[in-house]
């Protein structure tokens, strides 16, 4: 299903059509080709084209709930890496980051925050031990063009008993993609609990694009 995310006002045009296209994503090799075209741009784009605020906000809602700055953190959809560098510079030493792109990671790697970088798709299962990480946080990902919320249960299974994910989600996904009904519906079978649920603007020229959330696995 796709589904549709507005571009915030006051952006340049490269940038506007940068965001469209990723909105506009459908198949995995869409989105491979587009950041593949994209990762050396990208941080331009977002952080001075779009004035992107997730990054900052995700790290700093770990920072009121994770307070063991080495606990093993894994950043999904890291990307460039704009999370583990604002988690890094909150202290946490132990981030990995997990992405599709090669091309994005490339870049990521560069920043020298991670301290391990792995491939790895959503929409599979993925090759990592269960309660392998005390948190796993998301920005930018559960959006238009992206994964659904059948990722959430591969989420849940590598945290550990009592670990935090950290996550923002579009609202235009939130229930066409599965999201509120996937939350629910861990909620409900006493695998998560919510503790955060605050609606945030993504940039600086946007008021209320989607949800942050914190949720904590249940002992």
């Amino acid at each position: 299903m796709t589904t549709h995310a507005a571009i915030p006002e006051g952006v340049d045009e490269h940038s506007s059509a940068l965001l469209r296209r990723a909105y506009a994503v459908i198949t995995t090799e869409d989105g491979q080709q587009l950041y593949q075209d994209w990762a050396s741009t990208y941080d331009a784009t977002m952080l001075e084209g779009l004035g992107y605020l997730t990054p900052r906000l995700v790290a700093e809602a770990l920072a009121q709930h994770l307070k063991t700055l080495e606990a093993p953190v894994l950043d999904v959809g890291c990307g460039t890496g704009l999370v583990g560098a604002e988690a890094a510079a909150l202290g946490y030493g132990s981030v990995d980051g997990l992405d599709l792109s090669a091309a994005m990671m490339a870049v990521a790697a560069r920043r020298g925050v991670y301290r391990h970088l792995l491939e790895g798709d959503l929409t599979q299962p993925l090759s990592i031990v269960s309660g392998a990480y005390a948190a796993v946080v998301c920005a930018g990902t559960f959006t238009s063009g992206h994964v659904d919320a059948s990722c959430l249960d591969e989420l849940v299974r590598i945290l550990r008993p009592g670990g935090w994910l950290v996550c923002t989600v579009h609202h235009a996904v939130w229930e066409p993609l599965g999201f509120a009904a996937g939350f629910t519906r861990l909620v409900d079978a006493g695998a998560l609990a919510p503790v955060v649920e605050a609606d945030i603007g993504y940039y600086v020229n946007s008021s209320n694009d989607g949800r942050l959330l914190v949720y904590r696995v249940v002992d």
